[in-house]
């Protein structure tokens, strides 16, 4: 009789112990879920400056920005020299279609001496959420 209920505190045991790794494993579950939503909201909201190739000043016509983009579907805005960001307010700026060209008038951006050298930056902008403009600046000589 005695050998009996040890047999079944053991069955007891047991079943008290799978269930238990079961639990453990299904809250692990739910916690590493709820960690990957977190870090990919993070990395869609982390913004990279892109990196200027090429910077292109033609005083008479258009300031053509080659870069490369460290995310898709993003807007940009030129800052020259100390200047205020191109554009203002909320408008931002999207490369041409297939390419990794921006290509701006140069009198919106002021690049109307021929001669004159022009620092030029790229900020990112997702979200109206913005990165810090690529540094180091490129620089051109409007032509």
């Amino acid at each position: 009789m005695e050998y009996l209920l040890l047999i079944g505190a053991t069955i007891i045991i047991a079943i008290s112990v799978i269930i238990l790794i079961t639990n453990m494993n299904a809250s692990n579950r739910e916690a590493a879920l709820q960690q990957d939503e977190a870090i990919t909201t993070i990395l869609d909201n982390t913004l990279v400056p892109p990196i200027v190739t090429s910077v292109d000043c033609v005083a008479s016509g258009n300031v053509t920005i080659n870069l490369v983009s460290s995310a898709p579907n993003t807007g940009y805005r030129i800052k020259i020299d100390n200047n205020d960001p191109y554009p203002s307010g909320t408008d931002v700026l999207y490369v041409q279609e297939g390419t990794s060209i921006l290509q701006v008038p140069a009198s919106d951006l002021s690049v109307d001496s021929v001669g004159t050298e022009y620092e030029v930056s790229v900020i990112t902008v997702k979200n109206n959420v913005h990165s810090r403009p690529s540094t180091p600046a490129s620089s051109c000589v409007a032509r």
